[in-house]
């Protein structure tokens, strides 16, 4: 079982130094953090904290600037705070304040494609079809149960809205990357393309009448950083929050362990929004030690091959919750309208959760986020994955055909 943040609501905030954490990764930004406030700051202290540190940041010893500002606001859970740039003397005004409850090291994330590609049949469709081997050269989908009607946020590199797979079903949705009077609207790279393909394209999609909304969090090389990431979930849970039903958003991208990503993903899920995340490409590596592979409420997935084997690439550990196909995908690409590529990672994984998580939502609109999840995994396939990894469920996702009302 994954272990939540303290970040619950209810929780008095007291004064004392707020911890500065994660630190110690490798990817660390210089002088770049993320101040989470405690859950029960009002917004009075929250104004106040923010006019004085504008005050404070005159006398920075570096160029100093608010780069986000955050306000996530779930059930029971919600994440406020922003990310800042600047020197080591206000980063100690910021720790003494009362109202913080922790600062996270700001930290480059990317993209969890692995570099292997081979051109193989959509067996990932077929493989999530029947719950035995061997694979058909076919699969069976039905339209009641397809997604129609759900919103699917792929939080990634953008999306090519017009590519013949989404029949426009798709449109963008926000872009942290770049400045707010000049988004970029599409995608510069091909990563989200294909994830959003997987979840909803006509030929190489799970659920294939979902809408996607690209959420651009990462730039033209795959990568980006995490104040960017939490402002694209941030965005999400807010559009999510106006509707009548739980929404679904996909992450498949991940970094050094952030807990202010794994507090900002848990607040989000808590607002509505079933999120399945790849556990990460190390090889083996225990996903815990990523984010957001590790935050606690995340449908956090792992890779298999169309033997059923773990992807070597695969991260494993009792974080993760399933695994899904996710070696030499075929799904849509950035490069035209028609262009298609076969790609592998927990990337690709990840989006096949998602897609099945939409029909879900299609067959039951009145599941909470948390439902929809024990849902995946309850219609999953127990003991088929060869070496699933110390820790990890052996678990295979299901969910083409026959999708059922919870009773």
């Amino acid at each position: 079982m994954k272990l939540l943040l303290a970040l619950l609501v209810l929780t008095p905030f007291v004064a004392g130094k707020a911890p500065l954490m994660d630190m110690e990764n490798k990817e660390v930004i210089e002088n770049e953090y993320i101040v989470v406030f405690h859950s029960s700051a009002n917004e009075t202290s929250r104004n106040s904290h923010m006019e004085s540190l504008r005050y404070v940041m005159r006398d920075s010893e570096i160029e100093s600037s608010i780069m986000q500002q955050y306000n996530i606001e779930g059930k029971s859970i919600v994440f406020r705070g922003y990310a800042i740039r600047t020197c080591t003397r206000t980063l100690a005004t910021i720790l003494d304040a009362p109202e913080v409850s922790f600062v996270s090291a700001n930290q480059a994330v990317h993209t969890n494609q692995a570099c292997n590609r081979k051109d193989l049949s959509v067996w990932g469709l077929e493989r999530i079809a029947k719950p035995d081997l061997p694979l058909a050269d076919y699969y069976e989908w039905e339209d009641a149960s397809d997604g129609a009607g759900v919103d699917c946020y792929v939080i990634d590199t953008g999306v090519r809205t017009t590519h013949q797979e989404f029949e426009g079903r798709a449109k963008f949705g926000y872009d942290a990357t770049s400045a707010p009077n000049n988004p970029i609207e599409t995608d510069d790279n091909g990563h989200g393309t294909h994830v959003a393909g997987t979840i909803g394209g006509t030929s190489y999609g799970v659920a294939k009448q979902a809408t996607i909304i690209g959420v651009k969090v990462l730039n033209q090389a795959g990568s980006g950083t995490y104040d960017q990431v939490i402002a694209g979930i941030d965005w999400t849970a807010t559009q999510c929050r106006s509707g009548t039903r739980v929404c679904v958003a996909n992450m498949s991208l991940g970094g050094g362990a952030s807990s202010a990503v794994n507090a900002a993903t848990d607040a989000c899920v808590d607002a509505g929004v079933f999120m399945a995340v790849a556990a990460g490409n190390s090889y083996g590596a225990n996903a815990c030690n990523y984010s957001p592979a590790g935050a606690s409420l995340a449908t956090t997935v792992g890779s298999t091959e169309n033997t059923d084997a773990r992807s070597s690439f695969s991260n494993i550990g009792n974080c993760m919750q399933i695994f899904a196909p996710g070696s030499s995908i075929t799904s849509a690409w950035y490069t035209s309208d028609t262009a298609t590529n076969t790609i592998s990672g927990t990337s690709m994984a990840s989006p096949h959760v998602a897609g099945v998580g939409a029909r879900v939502i299609g067959a039951n609109p009145d599941l909470d986020a948390r439902q929809v999840e024990t849902e995946v995994l309850r219609i999953g396939v127990t003991n088929k994955i060869i070496n699933p990894g110390t820790g990890s469920p052996n678990l295979l996702l299901q969910g083409t055909c026959n999708l059922q009302p919870v009773p």
